[in-house]
């Protein structure tokens, strides 16, 4: 509308920060795998360091492998904000950032938009349907990835068996034995992609 971008003529001041704000994309990562006798399977809360690839929004540069880390705050450019992730691609004239949104934070902003909350990150329940397991703003890239190396996720058997430690899908496949339940479990053919919507 007309008067938002007048707001944000009005340089410095709090509402022209809030109208940038709101036109950050978000990148939401989706996770689909066969659950075997596993009744859910999500991040950890204290997983804060995750691995992703981007690409610069307005060219073909990327950059792979990179950490983000939702502990870190750098503080922005000209601005009062600050970031998880600040970098410089060598063809843009500014700064890109990227903030992993934390569930409360994806909630509180996206409320009233229903689009936005049908894909709020939360846990995977069901086998072979794509379920958003977290999800980013970023200005200035693209988050193309999100790697699932690490120790960032926990498992619940069907039996209430917690499986937090060892945890690692990055091959695309976990499986162990539930001694409580004397059934074996798994998570297989798991795929990732990110989707962003504005």
């Amino acid at each position: 509308g007309v008067c938002q971008g007048g707001k944000e003529e009005e340089a410095g001041s709090k509402s022209s920060d809030e109208w940038k704000k709101k036109k950050m994309p978000t990148f939401v990562a989706f996770v689909k795998a066969d659950l075997e006798n596993i009744a859910s399977l999500a991040p950890k809360t204290t997983a804060s360091v995750w691995v992703i690839d981007v690409k610069n929004g307005q060219s073909e540069e990327v950059r792979t492998g990179v950490s983000i880390d939702a502990e870190d705050e750098v503080d922005l450019d000209g601005s009062r904000g600050v970031a998880n992730l600040v970098l410089k691609f060598s063809d843009a004239a500014e700064k890109a950032n990227c903030s992993i949104m934390k569930a409360e934070e994806y909630h509180a902003k996206y409320k009233n938009k229903a689009k936005f909350m049908a894909v709020a990150p939360r846990a995977v329940e069901a086998s072979g349907e794509w379920v958003p397991f977290l999800a980013f703003e970023a200005r200035g890239m693209d988050v193309t990835k999100v790697h699932l190396g690490g120790d960032n996720f926990v498992a619940t058997a069907t039996s209430g068996t917690v499986f937090e430690t060892n945890l690692d899908l990055s091959d695309g496949e976990w499986s162990d034995y539930d001694e409580h339940n004397e059934l074996p479990v798994s998570i297989m053919n798991i795929q990732v992609k990110v989707e962003v919507i504005r």
